[in-house]
C-alpha cells in the first residue's frame, strides 16, 4: 500500500514539475522583448530536474529496474545540478537588470557541478550487480557497496547545500537591499524561495545525517514516502509561486547599482555635516509633502526629488538616521496612521491605503513592528 501511494505523488510530482516548467518556459518567451526580461529559465530547468528525480523513484518503485538493469542510476547524476540551477535562479531574480554575467562567475557557478557530474559517471563502470545491490535491488549487502553508497550520497549532499547555502545568502543580502531601495517591499523580498530553501536546507541535512548514521542499502518504503512528499511539497510551491512571482526590478532606476554597501560608507568623502544636511532636507520635504503617501516611492524617485544622488541619500539614512529607506518611510506612514486612527472613524483599511500601504497585512505588520500595538488597539484605546 504504501508503495502504491510513493508511485502515486511520484506521478503528481512529475507532471507538476512539466507543467510548471513549460509555463515557465512559456512566460519567459513571451517576454523575450520586455525589458527587464524576468529570468525563469533557472526555475524551469530546477523543475525538469526534480521531474527526473520522481521519474527515478518511479522506476524504482515499479520493477522497472529489476526489468532494465541496465538503466540502474542512469537519472542519479543529473541530480547534482540542482544546486547550480537553483542558485542561477536566486542570482537571475537579485541582480541588476541586463548586467551581463562575468565569466568568472560561470565558472564558479557551474564548474563544480560539472567535476561532480563527470566524477559521478565512474558508477557506471561498477559491475551491474554491484549497481543493483546499491539501488536495493539485490539483498547482498558487501562493505563496499557501503563505500559506494556513502561517497556518491555525500558527494551529492555536499554539493547541493553548498549551493542552497549560497543561494540563502544571496537572499539575506537581497532583503537588506530592497529595504534601501523601496518603500513597499511586497513581491520583492522573494521570502517564499527563502521558505522553500530552508526546507530544502532541513531536508537534505536530515538525508546527510542518516548517510553517515544509517548504512541500509534496503530503502525504507515510509522513507521513500515521507521523501515524496515533501518533495512534492517544494515542487508544487516552486512552480506556483514561480509563475506568480513578478521581477524585483523592473528598470534600471530600480536596480541597486547606485548604492555603495553599508559598511563603505565609513570611506566615503560624504562628510557627517553633509549627511546631515541631506537628513534635514529630506525630513522638512516628508512632512511638508507628504511624500511617503506614494506607495510606490523609491530611493531613486525621492533622491531625484532632493535634488541629490540615490547613493549620498542612502549614506544620510543610514549613517545619520541610523535605519533604512524601508524603515524611514513606513515609520512616517505610521504615525499619520496611529493620529488618524485616533482621531477619526475612518476604516482601518482605508487609512492604510490612504498613508501609502498596499495591503492590510502590511500595514497592521508596519504598526506593531513600530508601535508595539496592533492598529485596532489605538481605536480600543
Amino acid at each position: 500500500m504504501t508503495e502504491a501511494w510513493v508511485q502515486f505523488i511520484s506521478s503528481v510530482e512529475v507532471g507538476v514539475a512539466l507543467f510548471a516548467a513549460l509555463q515557465l518556459y512559456l512566460q519567459d518567451r513571451r517576454e523575450a522583448d520586455a525589458r527587464p526580461r524576468h529570468a525563469r529559465k533557472g526555475l524551469a530547468a530546477f523543475l525538469i530536474l526534480s521531474a527526473l528525480s520522481g521519474f527515478e523513484l518511479l522506476f524504482d518503485q515499479s520493477g522497472f529496474y529489476d526489468e532494465v538493469p541496465i538503466l540502474v542510476g542512469v537519472l542519479w547524476p543529473f541530480r547534482l545540478f540542482y544546486g547550480p540551477v537553483l542558485l542561477v535562479y536566486v542570482l537571475d531574480m537579485t541582480r541588476t537588470p541586463d548586467v551581463a554575467w562575468p565569466m568568472r562567475l560561470k565558472l564558479v557557478i557551474w564548474g563544480p557541478a560539472i567535476a561532480a557530474f563527470v566524477a559521478s559517471l565512474s558508477f557506471f563502470i561498477l559491475p551491474a550487480p554491484l549497481r543493483q545491490t546499491v539501488y536495493g535491488l539485490s539483498d547482498a549487502d558487501t562493505p563496499f557497496a557501503i563505500i559506494v553508497v556513502l561517497v556518491f550520497r555525500g558527494l551529492f549532499l555536499v554539493m547541493t547545500l553548498a549551493y542552497l547555502s549560497a543561494a540563502f545568502w544571496v537572499l539575506t543580502r537581497h532583503l537588506k537591499t530592497v529595504r534601501q531601495i523601496f518603500s513597499n517591499i511586497e513581491n520583492r523580498t522573494l521570502s517564499w524561495l527563502r521558505a522553500v530553501l530552508l526546507i530544502m536546507l532541513a531536508a537534505w541535512s536530515w538525508a546527510a545525517i542518516t548517510t553517515v548514521f544509517l548504512f541500509s542499502l534496503i530503502s525504507d518504503p515510509v522513507i521513500d514516502l515521507v521523501d515524496a512528499l515533501v518533495e512534492c511539497a517544494w515542487i508544487v510551491t516552486l512552480g506556483l509561486y514561480g509563475l506568480w512571482q513578478t521581477p524585483v526590478y523592473r528598470d534600471q532606476t530600480d536596480a541597486p547599482q547606485t548604492l555603495e554597501p553599508v559598511e563603505k560608507y565609513a570611506r566615503s568623502a560624504l562628510s557627517a555635516e553633509r549627511q546631515a544636511q541631506i537628513a534635514g532636507r529630506l525630513d522638512a520635504v516628508m512632512q511638508r509633502d507628504k511624500l511617503y503617501r506614494d506607495p510606490m516611492l523609491s530611493l531613486s524617485a525621492l533622491a531625484s526629488r532632493l535634488a541629490v544622488s540615490p547613493n549620498h541619500l542612502s549614506q544620510s539614512l543610514n549613517g545619520h538616521l541610523g535605519t533604512s529607506f524601508f524603515d524611514y518611510v513606513n515609520r512616517l506612514r505610521v504615525e499619520e496612521a496611529v493620529t488618524r486612527i485616533r482621531r477619526t472613524s475612518d476604516p482601518l483599511l482605508t487609512i492604510a491605503y490612504d498613508v501609502g500601504f498596499n495591503s492590510r497585512s502590511t500595514f497592521n505588520l508596519a504598526v506593531k513592528k513600530t508601535t508595539g500595538r496592533t492598529p485596532s488597539a489605538f481605536r480600543e484605546g
